[in-house]
């Protein structure tokens, strides 16, 4: 006589062949057909994905769109702002302060304001990696951490490009509607557009080299702390050292932040009495062309280098 024990039931004999069935179609599943070889993605395939991927990443956050949404607040309130430098019977700004205004004052506070709130969005992509540890799995999905990263910096400049340009064109309709409604002159909106557009170059090469960083020293507060500190202090405190050291006289302007000044304010646009004054403030005595292409190169290589502590720790097939 068999023990009620060794007698299964109706119920344990249907989940036992359930599971034997679940188990053999998922390996039949995993397993590579013979014959036919698994077709890589194309590097511009997987770069496109990873691309899709950060933006949605970024449009899904709550903080990103409350962050546009003060920049654009902030930007709307600039026409307040003209009206304390402007006389309703007087002649009309100088474009040049007018410039200033509408890419959030770089000639006074040394780098934009709209930098301080564009830190979350720019560190953002590859903190979420280091605390996700997602990261360590991007080979799988895009071709490596080179297109991931890739795709990092292209969506993160796009967006600080754009939130820029935005801010300034906001700005200034608010500072025209302003002026227009207490009667003040207008003035040359022409000379404010290339002002503008070197605006969103700036703040796209601050979106990079918020990725860059994080990158190197693989941290979340470090490099906003680093990004805070450097421009307003620390590079000011390094360029007057080294402007002491015999044939190093100027060297101060050369320095990264020195010239993303000079890129942003165009001092020869000033009246000549304020010339000294605006000079003084940016530190440099470079020109916004050179000033442009030499900040442009100092991106260029915290990038590389961003990408090669980001790319350095990728999965290998081993």
């Amino acid at each position: 006589m068999r023990s009620p024990a060794a007698d299964p039931s109706p119920d344990a004999t249907t989940t036992a062949t359930t599971a034997t069935a679940t188990a053999t179609a998922t390996t039949s599943a995993a397993a590579p057909k013979t014959g036919s070889p698994l077709t890589p993605v194309p590097r511009a395939e997987a770069f496109r994905r990873a691309c899709r991927y950060e933006w949605r990443h970024l449009a899904g956050l709550r903080s990103t769109w409350v962050l546009l949404g003060v920049a654009a607040v902030l930007s709307l309130l600039t026409g307040i702002t003209v009206l304390l430098d402007v006389d309703a019977g007087g002649p009309p700004m100088g474009a040049a302060a007018v410039a200033d205004i509408v890419t959030w004052a770089p000639l006074a506070t040394q780098v934009p304001a709209l930098c301080f709130f564009l830190l979350v969005l720019g560190t953002g992509p590859v903190s979420t990696d280091l605390v996700r540890g997602a990261a360590r799995t991007t080979w799988l999905a895009v071709n490596g951490r080179g297109t991931a990263y890739a795709a990092k910096c292209l969506v993160g400049f796009l967006v600080g490009a754009a939130t820029a340009t935005a801010g300034a064109l906001l700005g200034s309709l608010s500072s025209a509607l302003v002026l227009a409604a207490s009667g003040a002159a207008q003035p040359e909106w022409g000379r404010v557009v290339v002002p503008a557009l070197r605006f969103g170059l700036w703040m796209g090469c601050w979106a990079l080299l918020c990725l860059a960083l994080v990158s190197l020293i693989r941290s979340r507060i470090i490099p906003v702390l680093f990004l805070c500190m450097w421009p307003l202090i620390v590079e000011r405190l390094l360029g007057g050292l080294l402007g002491r050291i015999p044939g190093l006289d100027g060297i101060g302007g050369l320095l990264p932040f020195a010239a993303g000044r000079a890129m942003l304010t165009d001092v020869s646009a000033y009246p000549a009495d304020d010339r000294p004054f605006a000079r003084a403030l940016v530190g440099s005595d470079l020109a916004t062309v050179p000033a442009t292409g030499l900040f442009c190169l100092y991106t260029v290589l915290i990038a590389a280098a961003g990408c090669w502590a980001y790319c350095r720790r990728d999965a290998t097939s081993g």
